[in-house]
Order: structure tokens, then C-alpha cells, then sequence
């Protein structure tokens, strides 16, 4: 069952993948959606027993799924999907912490503030508006890699490393997808969007499973 719906993901990806790429719109309403919901089909057949970070994780992916319908649309639904996914990163960052311990990187917590820091100067003069959303969107996403860490430190999986993993996947997504609608787009950058945050989803999925 496991190799099954891991091949379906990654033929179902890479056909919105393509579909995208061709601009074949009602195959990317098809594809980006079922995709996202393999990801939490796989993490449910890989779990026999729920706990709290189970449910919190179930939550990150389902908000995820409602934040990829709002950014398929034709209508610029940028904010709504921002949203969306702020509270994604807010269950992820939920789901991380909610152990005994956190495990503090120093040098982690130095990289991923440099790294905002750099990203959110290169965008600031185009945000705008949704300036104030893409802090605290930047803010999330940091948190999320940060726990993320500190989970897969102190939670004793063996899939820890997944999550962590995941959320550094899920940076470089949105780092790319920032850039291009901000500051300049090339032709791979769709792609490289999509690949990174399937896999992301995915690994963040496996990390929790029994």
C-alpha cells in the first residue's frame, strides 16, 4: 500500500508538474489538489496510533490543501492562500513543540534570521500591501524550521530527520515562489516551486507515521 500511494504522489506531482507547464488549466485544478491529498491519504494509512502531533500535523496538511486551491484560482487569491498557509506553519510549529524539551540551535537560529533577513530585503520594495503578511508569513515558515529541528532532536522518531528536512524543503519553496511573484520569475521556477513542496508535504508526513 505504502509503494503504491507513494508512486501515485509522485505521478500525480509530476503531472500537475506538466500540466502547469503547459498551461492545461482543468489538469492543474485536477492534479495540484489530489496531489496534496495523496500526501495526507499516505500519512493515514502509515499511522496506527494518533496522538496530538498526529492530529496537528493532519491539520498543516489539510489547511495546505485549502492554501493550494486558493493559489490555483485565476483570481488572484494570493493573501487568502498566504493565509492559509501562515496557519498551516502555525499547526506545524504546534505539532513540533508539543513534546517535553526543545532542542535550541544556536547556529540554526543564526542562519535562518540572515536568511529571512536577506530574502525579506530582496522583496521588501515590491511587497507593498502585503508587506505586513509576508513578515509574519517569513516569521511562521522560520519558527516551522526551527521546531522542526528541535523535533526530530528530542522526539525519539526515527522519521524525525523527515520533518526537519521537510520544513528546510518547504523554505526553498516559498523562498522561490516569493521571488518570482515579487521580484522576477524564470522559466524553471514553477517547477522547482511544486517539486520542492511536494516532497516537503510528503516528508513532512512520513516523519509522523508508526
Amino acid at each position: 500500500m505504502f509503494n503504491v500511494l507513494l508512486l501515485v504522489i509522485v505521478l500525480s506531482g509530476l503531472s500537475h508538474i506538466v500540466a502547469d507547464y503547459l498551461k492545461k488549466d482543468v489538469l492543474c485544478y485536477v492534479f495540484k489538489p489530489l496531489t496534496t491529498l495523496l500526501v495526507i491519504a499516505l500519512a493515514w494509512a502509515q499511522t496506527s496510533t494518533f496522538t496530538p502531533v498526529h492530529y496537528w500535523v493532519f491539520a498543516g496538511l489539510a489547511l495546505s490543501l485549502i492554501g493550494d486551491i486558493f493559489l490555483m484560482l485565476k483570481k488572484d487569491y494570493f493573501l487568502q492562500g498566504l493565509i492559509a498557509f501562515f496557519v498551516a506553519h502555525v499547526a506545524y510549529v504546534i505539532a513540533f513543540t508539543h513534546t517535553s524539551e526543545f532542542a535550541l540551535s544556536t547556529v540554526l537560529l543564526v542562519v535562518l534570521l540572515a536568511y529571512a533577513g536577506l530574502l525579506i530585503a530582496i522583496l521588501n520594495k515590491q511587497l507593498g500591501k502585503l508587506r505586513i503578511p509576508v513578515y509574519a508569513y517569513a516569521t511562521a515558515l522560520t519558527l516551522m524550521v526551527l521546531t522542526s529541528y528541535s523535533f526530530f532532536q528530542v522526539s525519539g522518531y526515527e522519521l524525525g530527520l523527515y520533518a526537519f528536512v521537510g520544513a528546510v524543503l518547504f523554505m526553498v519553496s516559498d523562498s522561490i515562489l516569493a521571488y518570482r511573484r515579487f521580484v522576477k520569475g524564470y522559466a524553471w521556477s514553477q517547477g522547482a516551486i511544486l517539486a520542492t513542496y511536494y516532497l516537503a508535504q510528503s516528508l513532512i508526513a512520513l516523519s509522523l507515521t508508526n
